[in-house]
């Protein structure tokens, strides 16, 4: 049976001896095996790994030593993260049989704090989408989980895991946890490592945790977050601890809604969002209208430049030689980085930072903390879809609907966090985006969690997945 309970539950009840980490591993294996044949968010089970972390964390237990609350929790890392031992592909033939020899530093630090790898979950191929094919949605299996960190975002939210990892370049920690009904964090880039993690583009990828509840993200994040020698692009400024503050409400808190760019065409999407703008309201946050810089229009034309033309450099030996192995969508999407010229590329983060200049010029003359958006401006599409389609007639294609409230914070690396905000008539979830300033990855989960205490969206499960 899936299992819901959050990372802070199920610690309650290993301290309290009602089960221990094997019980919870077998069981997390026991349901991806019954399960997956449907949902197929895994690529990689690691079943030894699996049960040897769960037995060590139970050994500690037995001897009156634990390394926090995370120490026996099962959880599943994105295909793009580095596993010692167990194979690491993108999801992608390209690599079929890598296995590393060493875990990517956040792996390791969830190692470190005790949490046992039951397995890899699927990304949309080196993380070029908003699909994620084969993996279903298990709020409505003809619709997509989201991408590209789909099948961590299926796995958390079927009750498979309880937690685990995802990346970010355009959205793709916030698409799948919205789509999927979770709660997760983009962290502010640099925050979180993510050497030997495969990258999309180096200077716009994010490494993050997907949860049931905020709670769990900054358990989470209390262990991910901080400066490692390995990653050249990770920050250094000090970590904070993610729970200290997470209680202190929104009282005077002030954060900024968006007079421009983040409407959406599809009315039950806004109306979602207008009424967690009022329910923040209520709890005491002080809501300013805000215009965010036009420039913002130019956001995803510019990312694009980027993304192609790093990803391309990235897979450029690689596609030479086995270009026969990528599929179709992903080959669509290198090829043309090849003719990037690097004076566009340029150009593109040139604008890149002036944009994000005008982000934080705009954030600084408001005087607001965060900014809130709706997370997308749909619900998951379907398996089938080539775009959305809305009531007044607006269309436009999947992945760049998906993306078009997400993308403008790869491009600041400001921290943005997403929560579950209510459903559509196909019960298939909202999400609330909370975007903060550089480094203030703790207020927005302060801003989150003040919400979660007046809802009860994040406490909603899919139906069960019929093996």
């Amino acid at each position: 049976m899936p299992d819901f309970r959050t990372i802070h539950e199920l610690a309650a009840g290993l301290a309290e001896g009602e089960y221990s980490s094997r019980d919870l591993t077998q069981a997390s294996l026991d349901e991806i095996a019954a399960t997956d044949g449907v949902l197929k968010a895994w690529v990689a089970v690691a079943t030894d790994r699996a049960l040897a972390e769960a037995d060590a964390s139970d050994q500690r237990r037995k001897e009156g030593r634990t390394l926090g609350p995370l120490d026996g929790i099962p959880y599943g890392a994105k295909d793009l993260y580095d596993t010692e031992g167990v194979e690491t592909r993108s999801s992608s033939e390209v690599l079929a049989g890598r296995i590393p020899d060493r875990d990517c530093s956040a792996v390791a630090r969830l190692r470190d704090a005790g949490a046992v790898l039951v397995g890899k979950t699927n990304t949309h191929e080196f993380a070029y989408g908003a699909a994620t094919p084969p993996t279903s949605n298990p709020w409505n299996l003809k619709h997509v989980p989201g991408g590209s960190s789909g099948g961590t975002g299926a796995a958390v939210a079927s009750g498979q895991v309880p937690f685990g990892l995802g990346t970010d370049t355009g959205g793709s920690i916030r698409i799948p946890t919205a789509f999927c009904g979770l709660s997760g964090i983009k962290p502010t880039f640099g925050r979180v490592p993510k050497d030997g993690v495969a990258a999309l583009s180096w200077s716009t990828d994010h490494t993050g945790p997907m949860c049931h509840d905020i709670e769990d993200v900054a358990i989470s994040m209390n262990i991910l977050a901080g400066h490692a020698e390995r990653d050249p692009n990770s920050g250094r400024f000090p970590v904070p601890d993610y729970m200290a503050r997470l209680r202190s409400g929104v009282q005077g808190a002030k954060l900024g809604v968006a007079n421009n760019y983040f409407k959406t065409h599809f009315p039950d999407v806004q109306a979602a969002f207008d009424t967690a703008v009022g329910q923040l309201a209520a709890a005491g946050a002080d809501i300013v209208s805000v215009d965010v810089p036009e420039s913002i229009e130019m956001v995803k034309p510019a990312a694009f430049a980027i993304w192609l033309a790093e990803g391309s450099a990235y897979h450029q030996a690689r596609y030479r030689r086995q270009k026969d192995q990528y599929t179709a969508d992903v080959a669509a999407l290198i090829l043309p980085g090849e003719f990037i010229l690097g004076t566009d590329y340029i150009n593109a983060r040139r604008f890149r930072s002036r944009f994000n200049h005008e982000m934080r010029q705009m954030y600084d003359q408001t005087g607001i903390q965060a900014l809130l958006t709706p997370t997308n401006p749909g619900t998951a599409f379907g398996q089938d879809w080539a775009e959305y389609t809305a009531p007044d007639g607006w269309s436009d294609a999947v992945l760049s609907t998906a993306i078009h409230f997400t993308s403008p914070f790869n491009m600041t690396g400001q921290p943005a966090v997403t929560v579950p905000s209510g459903f559509d008539a196909n019960d298939l979830p909202y999400g609330l985006q909370i975007v903060g300033r550089p480094w203030a990855d703790d207020f927005c989960l302060q801003v989150a969690y003040a919400y979660q205490q007046v809802t009860d969206w994040h406490l909603r499960h899919p139906a069960p997945v019929a093996g």
